[in-house]
């Protein structure tokens, strides 16, 4: 993939990538776990941990955690995003800000204008998520019910509204595997990419119409400071 070096993506990796007819999520995440698990103690000779660092991974303590994306975001701000604020961004921003502000560590404060940013509610608690939660998964931990807004291939949730069948695998704060039910009606297909489409033209719109403003407030401090 045509992204930079960092310490938390490479630009050249292994993966693996499945599809299994008539299974769903539920499938996926079962079988991530053991097809892991066989992997490691194959590599491992037999043992299920891993010494990473000064910490000690243990892919033995099974089932793995399993706990939806908006209750870690409950458990380290106190915010219930999807609960309280939905279909109330201006809401979910004040009380997303608010708690990261409180939180007051490098990481929370560096979401905030990710934050300001966000358009939909899904992607506040996303964003909350990166900035409260994600580095904190040390050992296994299988994150679900992602958002429809982040998630525009994986079918909505069977019961729970606003968020989707969808998990993503962490340890020792990396993202380690993706699955979903594959979204299968086309017309929510297409309107969930007409309205990333749509996300995308609004927010290029207010850049631009930001970066203009403060080209001319540029502008304006220069002729008065050389012309007063």
């Amino acid at each position: 993939r045509n992204e930079g070096i960092s310490t938390r993506h490479n630009p050249e990796f292994t993966s693996v990538e499945v599809y299994q007819a008539y299974a769903d999520v539920s499938d996926m995440l079962e079988l991530t776990e053991q097809m892991i698990c066989y992997c490691c103690e194959r590599a491992n000779g037999g043992k299920l941990t891993i010494q990473y660092g000064d910490e000690v991974i243990d892919l033995g303590n099974r089932p793995w955690r399993r706990a939806p994306m908006n209750d870690l975001v409950m458990e380290a701000t106190g915010v219930d995003v999807m609960g309280n604020f939905a279909g109330d961004l201006a809401g979910a921003k004040a009380a997303a800000e608010a708690a990261l502000r409180a939180l007051g560590d490098k990481e929370s404060m560096g979401g905030i204008p990710g934050v300001q940013q966000a358009p939909s509610v899904g992607h506040v608690l996303n964003e909350m998520f990166e900035a409260t939660v994600e580095t904190k998964l040390r050992q296994p931990t299988f994150v679900l019910d992602h958002p429809k807004e982040i998630s525009p291939l994986a079918k909505p949730h069977r019961s729970k509204p606003g968020v989707t069948e969808r998990f993503e695998l962490f340890i020792v704060g990396r993202e380690l595997a993706n699955s979903f039910s594959e979204l299968t009606d086309p017309v929510d297909q297409r309107k969930r990419l007409e309205g990333q489409i749509a996300t995308h033209a609004k927010a290029r719109s207010e850049a631009r119409a930001a970066a203009e403003a403060q080209g001319k407030e540029a502008l304006r401090a220069f002729e008065d400071d050389d012309y007063p």
